[in-house]
Order: structure tokens, then C-alpha cells, then sequence
């Protein structure tokens, strides 16, 4: 099987902080060296709990079901009832099963979505069971991105970014032949706009140069252009907008301006059902912005691009480089009646081996930091997971800290309608005014 090096010291130094590059020792489902008076050495553990997670790629699927078996087979007496659910309908039923008091005792929540539950009050604070040797084996950054009012409400399970994907053929048919493959040397703005404006030349109508992916709750990828032009969405107090502002213009402007020329399609909006990497499968788009998480479905033989050879290339850059945090953790309900073996599950799930499985499976990347001088066998594409790798040092600590503030699912929904009638017509200066106060409002709720 094929190898690459996850080397991530990039990301550690430069997009994540100054994380120690020593390999730390893994978490164990059933012992550690607990600190004193920590509940972290679990001893055995008994019952029965639920997990659910939406039913994204089979290797997603594989890896948590590896799991669950791994789990209960070290731990005779208890068992893990897995829960598939809809992406679609997925929160929605999490939010009525919390109300209700029916929800699982464990379920999934990307780190942008993570703030609305844990300021809530209604997940297990995880900081007993936990020692600083275990929570110190994650990416700093990312245990961070767990926490509200200094206290871990989850797990750091697996992250994620975006790049580009692109058709051979259709750049190769439109005379693009000069591709980056080094992270310093990708696209500019305006290199990129030269490269759509060739691609929508050499396209019939009904075909676009590229398909960008800030459909429904993607909509906060669009601040990755924002933060390109070196902007930001808050100020760095993260208690008000920072949006309305020199570089958000540009960064409106700019997505206004796919449409316009017509490089994207015009239902690669946000409030549709039609995601970008379904345009580039469908052959609509000759390029797409995703998620490493997409491999798998645009990889696939059966359903996936039919179009000949596909190749992936760096995040677009301005004045700076940059990208989205992407992922996902696990949090446990703060009333599971089996807070124990909820912590052992979710410790199990972080822990190395587990986490390498998972990851190698479903085409993400790890958060532990011993996990960075290992070499994982992806599945699927290990030449394409190497650009991801090397595109997630563009996450900064600004990136992670404002996209995983309390507020912030209710921040991106704001994008979502703002954005859609930006696309639709409204001026970029309205629509700037619209996102700040929408965001202001929303980190006073």
C-alpha cells in the first residue's frame, strides 16, 4: 500500500503555534497516569451507550465501526450502539432529542457548530478524565477549539481543509499546463482569474471553469478569501464584526465576480442542494473547491468523475495564503447516565491507533501531534491527501479562534443569507453592513 509522510510541522509552527514535535504517548481506553484525584483512569467499564454520526464516506463509516468493535473487545461488557443520520437532518434531530432528553449519549459536531452546545450547558465537561500528558498530545490549537470558559467539552476527533481539485484534460484542452505544486507557489487572485478566464474560453456554455464550496453551512469558506485579502471576521478580542471593512469589499467583490463572468455555475450559490464537488463529478465544473473528506465520492468508480485523470492544487492566495478548519470532535450529553464509559469511548476514539485507522480510512487528518512523523497509509489517493497535509499550515490561530467562538453557528448562518443575496444582486456595500450587524447581534446574544 502506498505511504506518504504526514508532515505537518508547518502547520504545528506556523498555522497552529508552537506545538512540541516529541512524540507524546497515545490515550488508552482503560488506563493512563492519572493525576491526582483525576477520574482518567477509568479501570473497566460496563453498559451500554449511543453514538451517532452522519452517514458520510464508507471509510468514515469503517473507521468508527473499527472502533466500536476494537472497543468492545478490550472492554467484555459494554457495547457501542452506532447511529447513522443524515447529514441533512443530522443537528436538527440532535437539537430535539437534547430537548426532549432522548438525544445519544455521544455524538459528532464540527468544530464551527461545537460553541452553540457546549455554551449551552448540555455536554459533559471532560476535563476529570483527561490528564495534562493526554490533553498535551493534541494539536494545541485544536484542544483549544474543544474548550468554552477554560474547560474541554469534546474530543479533537479528525480535521480537515480545503484545496483544489481539477480535470487534466479540460486545463490541458484550454492550454493551462503550469499547475502549482509547492504551497509558495499557488495561484494569486490574479493568476487564478487568468487561468478561469481561459478555462470559460475554451468551455461550451453550459460548462464553467470551477465550482466553489460555500454551499448551506459552508458558507464561512468564504471567509477563507477574506482572510486572503487579510481581513478577518472579528476583531481580535472576538467580541465584535470585523467584516465590513477594506478587505471584506475586495473579498466580495471578488466572490461576486464568479458569477458575473461566469465561472461558476449560476446554482453554485449557498442556499441550494447542489455542492461543488457534485458540479465537478457531474462534469459541470472543470475544477472545485473541497474538502479532503470529498476524496473518497469524487475517487469513486461507480458514482464519482468520470472525466479521466484528476489532480489537486493549492488554495488560491492574496495578500496572504490561507484556508478553512475543517473537522470534526465528539462530545458526550452532560446527562448520559454512563458518564464512564462515555469517557472511555471518547478516549478510545482519540486514541492513536484508532485515530490513524479512522483517518487513513475517511481521507482526513489527524490531531494528535505523535501522529506527525508517522507515515499514514491513506487508501484512496495518498498523492492528493499530501497537498491537503501541506495546505492545512495555512490555518492560523485567528482562523481557529474565530471559527470556533460560542456564536459561532449562529455567525454563519448570517453568511448564509447575506451571501445568497449578494449572489442574487445586493451590493457588496450593503451586504457588508448586513454580515456586521447580523454578527454583532449575534455575539451579544
Amino acid at each position: 500500500m502506498e505511504k506518504f509522510e504526514l508532515s505537518r510541522r508547518g502547520l504545528l509552527m506556523g498555522g497552529f503555534g508552537a506545538a512540541s514535535l516529541l512524540a507524546l504517548s497515545a490515550c488508552s481506553p482503560t488506563a493512563s497516569t492519572s493525576d491526582s484525584g483525576s477520574k482518567a483512569d477509568l479501570g473497566k467499564v460496563t453498559g451500554t451507550i449511543s453514538f451517532a454520526f452522519w452517514g458520510g464516506s464508507d471509510g468514515e463509516t469503517a473507521g468508527f465501526k473499527n472502533a466500536k468493535a476494537k472497543f468492545e473487545a478490550a472492554n467484555p461488557g459494554a457495547t457501542i450502539d452506532l447511529k447513522i443520520i443524515p447529514y441533512e437532518s443530522f443537528f436538527s434531530g440532535i437539537d430535539r432529542g437534547i430537548t426532549a432528553g432522548k438525544a445519544p449519549d455521544l455524538f459528532r459536531v464540527d468544530y464551527t457548530t461545537i460553541g452553540k452546545y457546549s455554551s449551552a450547558g448540555v455536554l459533559m465537561d471532560l476535563s476529570p478524565y483527561f490528564t495534562d500528558s493526554e490533553t498535551k498530545a493534541f494539536l494545541p490549537a485544536l484542544w483549544e477549539a474543544i474548550k468554552f470558559d477554560g474547560k474541554p467539552y469534546g474530543v479533537p476527533h479528525q480535521t480537515d481543509t480545503t484545496a483544489i481539485i481539477y480535470s487534466k484534460s479540460a486545463l490541458e484542452a484550454a492550454g493551462i499546463t503550469s499547475i502549482p505544486n509547492k504551497l509558495e507557489d499557488a495561484w494569486t487572485w490574479d493568476e487564478f482569474s487568468k487561468v478561469a478566464d481561459k478555462l470559460r474560453a475554451s468551455l461550451p456554455d453550459n460548462k464553467y471553469p470551477f465550482a466553489y464550496n460555500w454551499t448551506a453551512a459552508g458558507a464561512f469558506r468564504w471567509a477563507n478569501l477574506l482572510y486572503q485579502a487579510g481581513g478577518s471576521l472579528l476583531t481580535k478580542d472576538l467580541k465584535k464584526s470585523a467584516v465590513n471593512s477594506k478587505e471584506g469589499l475586495k473579498a466580495m467583490n471578488f466572490a461576486k465576480s464568479f458569477f458575473e463572468k461566469k465561472w461558476v455555475p449560476a446554482n453554485n450559490i449557498v442556499k441550494t442542494a447542489t455542492y461543488s464537488d457534485n458540479l465537478f463529478v457531474a462534469g459541470t465544473a472543470a475544477m472545485t473547491f473541497v474538502g479532503d473528506f470529498q476524496i473518497p465520492f469524487i475517487n469513486d468508480v461507480k458514482d464519482g468523475f468520470k472525466g479521466g485523470e484528476w489532480g489537486t492544487t493549492f488554495m488560491i492566495r492574496d495578500k496572504k495564503a490561507a484556508s478553512d478548519l475543517g473537522g470534526n470532535a465528539i462530545v458526550a450529553r452532560k446527562d448520559t447516565k454512563n458518564p464512564k464509559l462515555a469517557a472511555a469511548f471518547l478516549k478510545f476514539l482519540a486514541s492513536e491507533k484508532a485515530m490513524q485507522y479512522f483517518c487513513e480510512q475517511a481521507m482526513e487528518l489527524p490531531t494528535l501531534t505523535s501522529l506527525t512523523s508517522k507515515n499514514l497509509s491513506y487508501v484512496i489517493r495518498p498523492d492528493a491527501m499530501a497537498t491537503f497535509t501541506k495546505q492545512a499550515a495555512t490555518i492560523t490561530d485567528a482562523v481557529v479562534k474565530e471559527s470556533t467562538v460560542s456564536a459561532f453557528s449562529a455567525i454563519n448562518t448570517v453568511l448564509q443569507d447575506q451571501l445568497e443575496l449578494a449572489f442574487q444582486g445586493k451590493s457588496s456595500a450593503d451586504t457588508l453592513k448586513a454580515m456586521e450587524d447580523g454578527i454583532n447581534a449575534a455575539l451579544a446574544a
